[in-house]
């Protein structure tokens, strides 16, 4: 038959005493302190997930505003070179109405001192005419011959450069 072993119904007691005691005094706070340490990584994971996502937002933010400013350097500079092109137009359509009048100017100061040169010309030929026509009458030419023989000397000269031009 069976015997019934004290001791070992003892054991059996204290076992489950001892695990008793252990669950509640050791188990328990390390299991408090893997909840609260599971918990901290939790909050910690999810602290960092908002930290990414708010970096991801912030990226994102800084990126449209480089192509807004990158967009708006790009308006300036086509501003300024469009401003630029019509300043170096104005200025070279000044320098060429300018340069017209300076080649107007000189083509009529070239055409007077042609003018003068010819008239100068003219009278000195008229002079030698007049001197050669004394000579040939003689002394009783006057004043009032010489002069009219000079107008029409020139008259006939102004009409043959007109014919020539």
């Amino acid at each position: 038959m069976l015997k019934f072993n004290w001791n070992f119904l003892f054991t059996l007691i204290n076992l489950i005493i001892f695990f008793l005691l252990m669950r509640k005094f050791l188990f328990k706070p390390i299991m408090n302190v893997l909840d609260k340490r599971k918990e901290m990584i939790d909050n910690q994971f999810s602290d960092a997930e908002k930290a990414k996502s708010s970096a991801n937002e912030l990226k994102t933010e800084y990126e449209e505003k480089i192509e807004n400013i990158n967009a708006e350097s790009d308006k300036i500079i086509g501003k300024a070179k469009e401003a630029a092109r019509a300043e170096y137009d104005k200025i070279m359509g000044r320098a060429e109405i300018d340069a017209e009048n300076l080649k107007a100017a000189a083509k009529r100061q070239a055409d007077a001192a042609v003018e003068n040169e010819m008239r100068a010309a003219r009278e000195n030929i008229a002079g030698i005419a007049i001197d050669a026509a004394v000579k040939v009458l003689g002394a009783n030419v006057c004043a009032e011959t010489d002069s009219s023989i000079f107008d029409e000397f020139l008259n006939e000269g102004s009409e043959e450069n007109e014919s020539q031009n």
